[in-house]
């Protein structure tokens, strides 16, 4: 049987006609009925980045979260939106609630806030290849099924950032720090969310891609109107209709490939039924990827292997930008930023090209720049 995917129109973030579209791709595909009983305890994991309101298009926008919380109740379900953003927290979580909209949301609708920064207990990850154990929030582990709801966004890293990744933030505070210290190659990187995924697959997926993010994402692109929510029971294959639109292949992207070469879902095309708006009608021929994307995606794999380093792109601080907050020091993961003047400097020797100080950077203050080598290649 075919993998059911369903795309339905939704220009904007109109909160009845967010939920009316949100019902619709839930209806496409068999409804919530079918995974969700009276009683049962969900926890509604959103993509919370940082603290950014939502008209910045970083976190999934609080009218797609406050929908499907509304439609999880009239199920009976007990609903809990829960999640860990990256890097160190500052002014607490309660504060991320607030700047985010969830806080309002959970007021209106009775979802309970959770905390995925505590309480953790570590599981084992059968056939895990990066991790054979894991460090899991409780509440995460004890709720009797998981939603996703990702933002569609491009990532200088991945490429795409969607519902595989977006489990993520199940890994409490600085612990997704140690994920990239331990997996600084995209693939390596790949599997490592893939063995998250393994272990934590959410019974839904659905892709709030009303306003995506193009270019430099997940947090300093641009916003993209797509006017379009996914939703589908594989996470793999909604990313992988996610990537058609905007010009990627599923093995483009390093979850997708890892989570589909260990049968996590699909990703073939011919795998996999889309419902309700076609994938031709919603794709986006001139979707601008990451300057990552550009520049890797025309070096051959056996090679890009070879120099992935010497053509990757490079953080660079922009001190006429930075307010020396000092996040970018206090969230790298290998100690790769120093302070000169009271401004941070990179030791490139060190840096491992994981653009966690760009991501978490709330001035836009870290740009990323060509290496020589790639500058000389794609002139």
């Amino acid at each position: 049987m075919k993998a059911k995917v369903s795309i339905v129109r939704c220009r904007d973030y109109n909160e009845k006609d967010v939920r009316g579209a949100v019902r619709q791709a839930l209806t496409l595909i068999g409804g919530l009925g079918e995974i969700v009983k009276k009683g049962s305890r969900i926890l509604v994991k959103p993509n919370m980045l940082s603290a950014k309101p939502p008209e910045s298009g970083v976190d999934t926008h609080p009218a797609v979260v406050q929908a499907v919380v509304e439609l999880l109740k009239e199920e009976g379900a007990e609903v809990l939106i829960g999640d860990s953003p990256g890097g160190i927290i500052k002014n607490g979580l309660s504060y991320y609630w607030e700047i985010s909209g969830y806080k309002k949301i959970s007021e209106m609708t009775g979802a309970k806030l959770v905390s995925l920064e505590e309480n953790s207990r570590e599981i084992s990850v059968p056939h895990g290849v990066i991790y054979q154990k894991l460090y899991i929030p409780a509440v995460a582990l004890e709720v009797d099924a998981i939603i996703t709801l990702p933002k569609l966004k491009t990532h200088d890293l991945t490429l795409y950032t969607g519902a595989v990744k977006n489990l993520m933030g199940l890994i409490p505070g600085l612990g997704k720090a140690e994920i990239h210290k331990r997996c600084p190659k995209p693939d390596d990187f790949g599997e490592a969310l893939a063995d998250i995924f393994s272990v934590m697959k959410p019974v839904m997926a659905i892709l709030d891609a009303v306003v995506g993010m193009e270019g430099n994402g997940p947090v300093h692109g641009k916003l993209r109107d797509i006017g379009v929510i996914l939703a589908s029971k594989d996470s793999v294959a909604l990313d992988t209709i996610a990537q058609a639109m905007i010009g990627l292949a599923p093995f483009d992207v390093p979850t997708t490939k890892a989570a589909t070469k260990r049968s996590l879902g699909v990703s073939g095309l011919k795998e996999i039924e889309v419902l309700g708006e076609s994938l031709e009608e919603v794709s986006i021929d001139d979707f601008i990827l990451p300057l990552s994307a550009r520049l890797t995606r025309r070096i051959p794999g056996p090679i890009l292997s070879l120099i992935a380093r010497q053509v990757m792109v490079k953080p660079v601080p922009l001190r006429k930008k930075c307010t020396r907050c000092l996040i970018c020091r206090e969230n790298c993961p290998v100690d790769a930023i120093s302070l000169t003047d009271g401004y941070p400097r990179i030791n490139y020797h060190k840096c491992i090209l994981c653009l966690c100080c760009r991501e978490l950077c709330p001035e836009d203050a870290i740009s990323i720049r060509k290496s020589l080598l790639a500058r000389r290649i794609f002139r």
